[in-house]
């Protein structure tokens, strides 16, 4: 038998060519997997590259924006500038014009002023020829005015409070009074302080108006019997002089019952475009509600609104309040009724009226 022959020793078998692919099929892929890895870095700096610009070309786009604004801005500012010195232009001319005009004025001023001297003096001169006026005060340059109170329209009313307060500044001072005589009481000082502002009321009339008088106390009744109906005129000096007559001879005495004064107003054939009262606080008697002995200030409020109510509010009613110590509210409530009927209320100085 022939013996077999020995196969030669291969160094390299395909157990040693496996090992030697997959080794390298592992290189490949190592370098595959670090090449995306490093194309993946670059795209996110890539895309962190194109935010930046874009930031960038924004802040461009709007620093851009704002010089085009900042330059139509100017521009404006500069047709502004040039409308500017062409109205100063303009005024300038007109300021010259002005002034001419204005020196002619002054001319004609100083001519009228001229004028008007001549006229006063010639109004002087006729003084003495002209009749007197109706109203006899006795010093006419003396007259004072009650500031913001007006009497205007045809027909003014005056309503004269002649209660037993008239006579006194404080509710003590009026009791003490009324044990006085007639003559005392007409002559106390807050009284002839009333008669002498009627006197001087009636004075500052317009001349082409009318007037009557009433007095109020616990009744109101007409200061001159004979007119009760008809108005007086303001040029009639001979009626005027029995008025005056009349209120000198009146004593002021017992209670105030404001809402029968009232009720006498909206009676008047002849409605008044004007009441001027004259009072020195709240009433003390009404006919809505009971009067007792004693009055307290309550009562006295009552009595006040209870004759509101009765007053109409389409005649103005100013009020000429006289000091009395002891009723706080009546100023208040006074001034209430004159907002209410579109009147005044004046509580004057007391050196007013000073026409002796």
């Amino acid at each position: 038998m022939a013996k077999r022959k020995r196969r030669s020793q291969q160094i390299f078998s395909i157990s040693f060519l496996d090992c030697i692919c997959c080794g390298f099929g592992g290189v490949l892929l190592l370098f595959v997997l670090v090449a995306g890895k490093q194309r993946n870095a670059q795209e996110q700096q890539l895309a962190e590259i194109r935010e930046v610009v874009g930031q960038y070309e924004f802040d461009v786009k709007s620093q851009e924006d704002r010089i085009e604004r900042i330059t139509l801005e100017a521009q404006a500012d500069e047709g502004e500038s040039e409308q500017t010195e062409s109205r100063n232009t303009i005024t300038e001319e007109e300021v010259t014009e002005l002034e001419q005009v204005l020196a002619k004025l002054l001319q004609s001023e100083s001519k009228m002023q001229k004028e008007m001297e001549e006229l006063l003096a010639e109004k002087e001169e006729l003084a003495t020829a002209e009749v007197p006026d109706p109203v006899p005060i006795p010093n006419v340059k003396r007259r004072q005015y009650l500031t913001g109170f007006q009497m205007e329209g045809e027909h003014i009313l005056f309503l004269v409070r002649a209660s037993g307060s008239m006579v006194g500044n404080t509710i003590e001072e009026a009791v003490a009074m009324q044990s006085k005589t007639d003559d005392e009481k007409r002559a106390s000082t807050k009284w002839v302080r009333v008669v002498d502002s009627i006197r001087w009321m009636i004075s500052s009339l317009p001349a082409d108006s009318s007037f009557q008088v009433l007095m109020f106390a616990e009744e109101t009744e007409p200061l001159i019997d004979t007119h009760s109906v008809d108005w007086i005129h303001r040029e009639d000096g001979e009626m005027i002089q029995e008025v005056l007559d009349s209120l000198a001879k009146i004593v002021p005495q017992g209670g105030a019952n404001m809402e029968r004064a009232f009720s006498v107003l909206r009676g008047l054939s002849t409605v008044p475009d004007a009441v001027v009262m004259l009072t020195d606080g709240l009433p003390t008697q009404s006919d809505t509600y009971p009067s007792g002995d004693f009055v307290s200030e309550q009562d006295r409020v009552r009595y006040f609104n209870a004759a509101v109510r009765v007053a109409a509010s389409d005649i103005p009613i100013n009020t000429i309040l006289y000091p009395l110590e002891g009723d706080p509210a009546s100023p208040f409530l006074f001034w209430q009724l004159a907002d209410r009927t579109e009147g005044a209320l004046v509580s004057p100085a007391p050196s007013w009226p000073d026409i002796r």
